[in-house]
């Protein structure tokens, strides 16, 4: 007897956009999954849901990392496989994150050809706020999978949580994807109880969020995007609602650098009602202030005032003794940074610029985090027109990112140089410029 399914609404726009991106024809899709144009076409239009089969094969021919599928919702579990080994477990956001893993791994140019379109974001969001809650089930697999090996992935990660924030996303990364693929996959597919199970769940969540931190901060915005997705569906079969909040609050942190501001402020917000809903008040001030950069980014200052203001009260009255672990960058230094940010987006270093060298008061742990907000300082003294001060505050920010595998540290160099450039005659601006481009290419 056939499977039956319950397709996500927005199966049919995100397929097409994934198709458009490559230019693909309908004839030539079909020709690649075995299945007719037309009956491609049905699908993209609503007019005939597709089998999890089908959908994991427009996955694999359109490099979509397991999210067609998960957006396939299986009604009734069939036997054999994954499936089988995670019982009722939710099935399709462990599938999607196996998958995406293996591929990456075993492909390295894996999403180059695919752009960054911050609208995908917004359905799994919605899906994520708006599915109700289900208990989450013990899992049947060959290995027997406990508490133990659950710390043992919450200790790695500190590792690599550690080694980014020092030297960049680019000396993580591929040992991250590798960690999730060859030990976080095989705890996945093991045999654990219901008690180890949300914990395990959820520890697989926070690692796959942070390879996407990796992946964006390396400049793999598309690859990043689907590593965000996939950590929300794992968030989502955990009922981790904090981590949720998070992640819905990364994502809005990508759509806002990417200049996609009304994303980024729908995202922020969306990040705001789960972390009400979960209690957690440090992520609801984050996601104000997300929310007010997005309307930066957006031109809307009157918006980007009320959205700070909200910002700085939801952090003075927020409780942090019971904070998760992962969200101790969120300090004074980091709201100060952001504060930076969101006024810089507006054009008014003016503004910025008290919080910008606000935000040098950091913990020196997070060496790439100073080397963002000395480049923050340097835009806001630009923006200001304290030429000789921008360069300056330039010349620490490339002693900063010396030794730092981050794309996002290169590419604030570079804009700074690039605003610079009117007034290369000066001796300070020339340094700056000539020692950025040894670290920018």
């Amino acid at each position: 007897m056939g499977q039956h399914v319950s397709v996500d609404p927005g199966f049919g726009a995100y397929l097409h956009s994934l198709r458009d991106e490559r230019g693909w024809s309908l004839r030539r899709l079909g020709k690649r999954v075995n299945c007719s144009h037309g009956h491609l076409w049905d699908m993209e239009h609503g007019r005939k849901q597709p089998s999890l089969r089908v959908a994991a094969l427009l996955d694999e021919a359109l490099d979509a990392g397991g999210q067609l599928a998960a957006m396939v919702r299986a009604a009734s579990p069939g036997d054999g496989g994954l499936v089988a080994a995670v019982s009722s477990i939710k099935s399709s956001s462990l599938e999607g994150a196996l998958d995406l893993w293996a591929l990456d791994l075993q492909r390295r140019d894996l999403h180059t050809a695919t752009t960054f379109n911050a609208a995908v974001f917004l359905v799994p969001a919605l899906r994520w706020l708006t599915a109700p809650a289900t208990p989450t089930a013990a899992a049947n697999g060959p290995r027997v999978v406990g508490m133990p090996d659950v710390e043992m992935v919450r200790q790695m990660l500190g590792v690599f949580r550690a080694v980014d924030n020092q030297y960049g996303g680019g000396a993580v990364r591929e040992r991250l994807v590798s960690f999730l693929h060859h030990d976080v996959g095989g705890l996945l597919q093991g045999r654990y109880d219901s008690r180890t199970a949300p914990a395990l769940l959820s520890v697989s969540a926070e690692a796959t969020q942070m390879a996407g931190w990796a992946t964006y901060d390396v400049g793999r915005h598309a690859l990043a995007q689907r590593y965000m997705v996939q950590a929300l569906e794992l968030a989502g079969a955990a009922e981790d609602r904090p981590l949720g909040a998070e992640i819905l609050a990364a994502m809005s942190h990508q759509a806002a650098y990417l200049r996609a501001g009304g994303e980024a402020v729908d995202l922020a917000r969306a990040a705001a009602r789960a972390a009400e809903d979960a209690g957690v008040g440090a992520i609801a001030a984050e996601a104000a202030v997300l929310e007010a950069q997005g309307h930066a980014v957006s031109g809307d200052g009157a918006a980007t005032a009320s959205a700070l203001d909200r910002a700085e009260r939801l952090f003075d009255r927020a409780e942090r003794a019971t904070d998760p672990q992962w969200l101790g960058y969120f300090d004074e230094a980091y709201l100060a940074a952001k504060f930076g940010q969101t006024f810089t987006a507006l054009g008014r270093g003016d503004l910025a610029l008290r919080f910008a060298h606000r935000s040098l008061e950091m913990d020196e742990r997070y060496a790439r985090g100073r080397a963002f907000n000395l480049s923050l300082v340097a835009r806001a003294h630009l923006q200001a027109g304290e030429i000789e001060q921008a360069a300056a505050a330039g010349q620490l920010a490339v002693d900063a990112a010396e030794g730092i595998d981050s794309a996002r540290s290169r590419d604030y160099l570079a804009e700074i140089a690039d605003r610079l450039a009117p007034h290369a005659g000066l001796d300070s601006v020339a340094t700056y410029r000539a020692r950025a481009a040894q670290l920018t290419g």
